[in-house]
């Protein structure tokens, strides 16, 4: 996605295709697909059937962790305009950090999990679907998402 970002930005303005301009898009796509996919996994934790439609195995403990603490990385950046929903997910980012630590991956997300993650959601601006979490059956197309998974379906 950056080279095609990068590719139309010099094709449009080639003085000023710098390598210091091509960084810049390599950062910004790498920080909006971090951001992109944390949204992701907070509805596939406070959906379950949008969770059980997109998740065949649970997501691998390493790379959720490592997705959560680029996050929070990004979330506590000074970067961001005033108003921006970012510095409001660090508490519950934090906060289900804390349960996943003793959360064995299973496809069945205990609740409190669940309730952090509708938590983010609202603190990310990202209402409630009309039909309630329990039955939102997810997006009708799912994004590619960043997290491997483990070769399981019941637990690790």
């Amino acid at each position: 996605m950056a080279d095609a970002i990068y590719e139309s930005f010099k094709a449009q303005d080639p003085a000023n295709a710098t390598p210091r301009i091509r960084a810049w898009v390599d950062e910004t796509v790498k920080m909006a697909t971090c951001i992109a996919s944390v949204q992701l996994l907070m509805g596939i934790f406070a959906a379950p059937r949008f969770r059980e439609k997109v998740l065949q195995k649970a997501p691998s403990r390493e790379a959720v962790f490592d997705l959560l603490d680029r996050y929070l990385a990004v979330a506590a950046s000074d970067q961001w305009a005033d108003g921006s929903s970012a510095p409001r997910t660090i508490e519950p980012t934090r906060q289900i950090r804390a349960l996943l630590e003793t959360w064995e991956f299973r496809l069945d997300v205990p609740e409190p999990i669940v309730q952090v993650a509708r938590a983010w959601l609202a603190a990310d601006e990202i209402p409630e679907p009309p039909e309630g979490w329990d039955e939102w059956p997810g997006l009708d197309v799912v994004p590619q998402f960043e997290l491997p998974e483990q070769p399981s379906r019941g637990g690790p």
